[in-house]
């Protein structure tokens, strides 16, 4: 299994914030920053499903006033998310090889920020890649 944990260990590093993992601790209060359930999807191959991969993400708003904005539209960005990490899964994701979080979170970012301008970015809590 091929596990990153990014929460405990930069969140003790930043004074407590939370940041994604190969990106810069962000700066601000935690009151902008709102958590979504976590996200498991299957990885596919040609002869058929090998595996699971499973992402613990939070959302950091532009600034703490788009919170109560992101929770009334956390339906459509939960399902954005879930999108584009399926997506990522079938075509970047193996159960043998460690998952690249930059892309991953690069592509939740821009997910996030199609559907709502207040998403300042997806921060990758915890990733992992397990084969069936």
């Amino acid at each position: 299994m091929i596990v990153i944990t990014a929460a405990a260990a930069l969140s003790s590093l930043a004074g407590g914030g939370m940041a994604a993992v190969g990106s810069p601790a962000p700066s601000g209060d935690s009151a902008s920053f709102l958590n979504v359930s976590d996200i498991t999807t299957p990885i596919f191959s040609p002869s058929g499903i090998d595996g699971s991969l499973s992402v613990s993400v939070a959302i950091q708003a532009r600034d703490a006033s788009m919170i109560n904005d992101l929770r009334e539209k956390m339906p459509e960005l939960r399902a954005a998310l879930l999108t584009t990490t399926l997506e990522f899964s079938r075509l970047y994701a193996s159960g043998f090889q460690p998952v690249d979080a930059e892309r991953l979170d690069e592509q939740l970012t821009a997910a996030l920020q199609r559907v709502h301008p207040g998403a300042e970015r997806a921060l990758i809590l915890k990733l992992s890649a397990d084969p069936a």
